[in-house]
């Protein structure tokens, strides 16, 4: 009976104690009151290349672009765990071609694990010129990194998340980022390499110059909350006698062992801890799980590795392929019916529509129109329909070719759209790109966020004086004429949002409904959590970040 207890209370410390570290970890990113300066900073680039070693470490390498506006004493880089050699560490700042090398490089007072690389004065007077462009290169070697994976009998890997910045300090979201993870030197078989599940690698090759099997990752305009969360993970598995040593998840032992001790002074309250803690778990697991349901609405059917993308698809045929919200989608139809003619907004909220046309230029954009009751207001039952029909059909269009390939191809249009109005020269430039290439643009899941800071930058910022708004109820819905660059973008971003918002009442249940008839839940058979070569590690490093 003690050995029970003991045990049991083991584990219900084990969980407060974890409770407690986030706890802290929290309280170690927010921004201390002793940091007064004034941070602010755009990231336009951030690289970093991974070198997995056959000692079970690595050694990672970031090179990150920054414009600096305003005042800037440091840069913290969060890392994976706390096993890192800060006696390896270096760092430089490069500007205006001059290299300036760092030798204060102590632990994070801001971060939870990370080293702070701290500015000279000498450094400082040349980058804290407002609009100023300087490049930090920074190295550490991190031990105990390559773990057992427990997805893949026999493989062993890692997963790595890059640093972020805290979005307080940070202009905007990042760029471009890269990530490079390079296999252990022995490693050569591509064909054994695997990928973390939902998360494939861009391109794998042999790398020339190092003679090394390398794995790459490119990511545009990434949210510091995308980062932090996990959505931009990357990982790479492989057999783990291309390793001399690597690692497996017994901190759960390490952690019992470590408060055994103060076992007696929870034996009261450790079962009901213990018994909130799974029910709520219960509970948090079952409703992620429908909404990640949700969205998986597209289920591709004969897909052709190789056969190359589907290139004639529209915007929203395209959104369909990408998996974009279905709020998103419908908002989408929306704007092109607006922009077409064939449709009038009369209200908000609800989201009163006018028929000017009987029938759209495809067969969704009719059955949208066709799902507008005589009142004006959408029908959820023929909308939800209406999804359905768009969603089979394009499933059929996809048939025979690539399906991976379409997707890159089509966020590849994108982000050209996204370039074309950032490149304008003028206002009016800027409000034309913007009428035409809006369609594409939503198709990126960041479309408010990049939205909120395209004019960031350009020579024509500050508002102008530039004529009478038109009516947001009438025809100015879905276009931007007579509005500056910063005006127009942001009320492309309020008609999206109040189009997503109001077009039913229920925008979730309507996603649910369309969800289960076109990617229904599949019957159970059991099984394990991995198919093919489609995901590696359940492996280490969750990396710090938020910091200046």
């Amino acid at each position: 009976m003690v050995c029970r207890s003991r045990s049991y209370v083991r584990r219900a410390l084990f969980i407060a104690a974890v409770m407690l570290a986030v706890q802290l970890q929290v309280i170690a990113i927010v921004p201390s009151p002793a940091r007064a300066l004034n941070y602010n900073f755009a990231v336009q680039e951030e690289d970093v290349t991974v070198q997995v070693l056959p000692d079970g470490g690595i050694t990672i390498d970031y090179s990150i672009k920054f414009v600096n506006y305003g005042e800037l004493d440091g840069v913290d880089i969060g890392l994976p765990n706390s096993y890192y050699d800060k006696n390896s560490a270096t760092a430089s700042v490069v500007v205006d071609g001059a290299t300036y090398p760092i030798t204060d490089i102590v632990k994070s007072p801001y971060v939870g694990t990370g080293l702070a690389v701290n500015f000279d004065s000498d450094i400082r007077s040349h980058i804290e010129v407002f609009g100023t462009i300087f490049t930090l290169k920074f190295h550490v070697k991190n031990p105990h990194m390559v773990y057992e994976n427990e997805l893949k009998s026999g493989t062993v890997g890692i997963r790595f998340r890059p640093t972020w910045f805290d979005p307080t300090f940070q202009q905007g979201p990042t760029d471009h980022l890269s990530t490079k993870i390079f296999f252990p030197p022995a490693f050569q078989d591509i064909s054994q390499a695997v990928y973390l599940k939902n998360r494939p690698w861009n391109a794998i090759y042999l790398d020339k110059g190092t003679g090394m099997v390398v794995a790459v990752w490119n990511d545009s305009y990434v949210s510091s909350s995308s980062l932090s969360s996990g959505s931009y993970d990357s990982g790479v598995g492989f057999p783990k006698q291309y390793v001399d040593k690597y690692f497996k998840h017994d901190w759960w032992e390490d952690f019992q062992n470590t408060f055994a001790a103060l076992g007696d002074l929870c034996v009261v309250i450790a079962p009901c801890l213990l018994f909130a803690g799974v029910f709520a778990g219960i509970i948090i697991l079952g409703y992620v799980s429908q909404r990640k349901r949700a969205k998986d609405y597209f289920e591709p059917k004969l897909t052709v590795k190789g056969a190359g993308p589907r290139r004639d698809l529209t915007a929203v045929e395209a959104a369909i392929v990408l998996e974009l919200p279905l709020s998103m989608v419908a908002t989408m139809i929306l704007f092109g019916l607006l922009k077409k003619g064939k449709l009038q907004v009369v209200g908000d909220n609800p989201m009163t529509l006018r028929r000017l046309s009987p029938s759209g230029d495809y067969p969704y954009e009719t059955a949208y129109i066709n799902a507008i009751s005589p009142a004006g207001l959408m029908n959820r039952s023929a909308l939800s329909t209406a999804l359905v029909d768009l969603v089979k059909d394009v499933q059929t269009k996809v048939q025979g070719f690539d399906y991976d390939a379409t997707k890159e191809y089509y966020r590849a249009i994108c982000e050209r759209a996204w370039s074309q109005v950032r490149a304008a020269g003028t206002p009016e430039q800027f409000s034309n790109d913007l009428d035409k290439m809006n369609d594409w643009m939503m198709l990126d899941n960041n479309y408010y966020h990049r939205m909120d800071g395209i004019y960031v930058g350009l020579p024509y910022y500050v508002p102008v004086q530039t004529g009478t708004r038109t009516s947001h109820a009438g025809a100015g819905w879905a276009k931007s004429g007579g509005l500056n660059p910063q005006q127009a973008a942001q009320r492309y971003v309020s008609q999206v949002k109040t189009a997503s918002q109001n077009l039913t009442s229920n925008m979730k249940s309507l996603s649910r409904d369309v969800t289960g008839v076109t990617h229904p839940v599949p019957v159970s058979s059991g099984g394990g959590g991995c198919a093919g070569g489609g995901c590696a590690c359940a492996c280490a490093c969750a990396c710090a970040g938020g910091g200046r």
